[in-house]
Formats: C-alpha cells, sequence, structure tokens
C-alpha cells in the first residue's frame, strides 16, 4: 500500500474561491452585465445561482432564481419576466435559468428524504416556474391572482 504524503497534496481551487478572489480583485459593490461577462470569461461552468455566495447586490437575470421562499421566487420570476420582454438576446439565458431552478424544485419535490412541508412548497414552485416557461409576461399577473388563493 503505497501512503500518501501529505507534503505533494494541491489545495482544491473551488469556483466559489475564484469568484471571491475576482470580486475582491475588481472592487465590485454590486453584479450587473459588465461584471458578469467578466465572470463567466474568467471562471469556466459558472451559473447565476453561484453568485449567491456574494453578499453584494445582483441584477436580473444574474441573480438566478431565489427559491427558498415563494416570495423570492415571485421576486425572482417577475424579475426575469421584465428582463425576458425587454432583451431579446437574454431570452434564452433566462429560460435555462428558470428551467435549471425548475429542475431542482422538482427534484426536492420529488425527494422523500426532504420533508413533507418542503415537498409540497418545491412542487408548488415548481408549478409556478412552469407558469412562467409557458408566458414569462402572463406570469406577473397570474403570481398575484394565484397569491390571492394561497
Amino acid at each position: 500500500m503505497k501512503l500518501r504524503s501529505h507534503s505533494t497534496t494541491v489545495p482544491r481551487i473551488t469556483k466559489k474561491s475564484r469568484l471571491f478572489k475576482l470580486v475582491a480583485e475588481r472592487c465590485w459593490a454590486r453584479i450587473g452585465e459588465p461584471e458578469w461577462l467578466q465572470v463567466i470569461a474568467a471562471i469556466p461552468n459558472i451559473s447565476p445561482e453561484d453568485l449567491n455566495a456574494l453578499d453584494l447586490p445582483i441584477a436580473a437575470p444574474w441573480h438566478g432564481v431565489q427559491q427558498h421562499t415563494l416570495d423570492e421566487l415571485e421576486f425572482s420570476l417577475v424579475a426575469l419576466a421584465g428582463v425576458y420582454g425587454t432583451r431579446t438576446d437574454l431570452r434564452s439565458f433566462c429560460r435555462r435559468t428558470v428551467i435549471r431552478a425548475k429542475d431542482r424544485a422538482r427534484w426536492a419535490s420529488r425527494n422523500s428524504r426532504v420533508a413533507e412541508h418542503k415537498r409540497k412548497l418545491k412542487a408548488e414552485m415548481a408549478e409556478w416556474m412552469l407558469i412562467w416557461l409557458s408566458d414569462p409576461a402572463l406570469f406577473p399577473t397570474w403570481v398575484q391572482l394565484r397569491r390571492q388563493r394561497l
């Protein structure tokens, strides 16, 4: 059996640590489109959700979909609907972001290791995202009506 020497172990550099370093080096106070473009150029395979580790304001659509609560989800999806409606160049980005979030919510809603109340919440969230995906412009009106029923 070959023993490993700890002196030759290279520390793992994570996306998160690279992101923190980049933000500190550039002294960013917020993340908008120019900053996002620099982030994706510097850090491969980063997603908008990775930015949530930062303690900075993040503009839509780069803040991704927040889905800890229905209020967060509503805020995120309404903001993304606004971007989708005004920036045709970002429509596919917005759709991919919502699809990833929907898939995460759907997975949690079906995971038996997740508490029942949380599974129900995630199932509701997945439905909201399906409505958004079917018609982002309709979503802000739909969510107001849905919230009245809840």
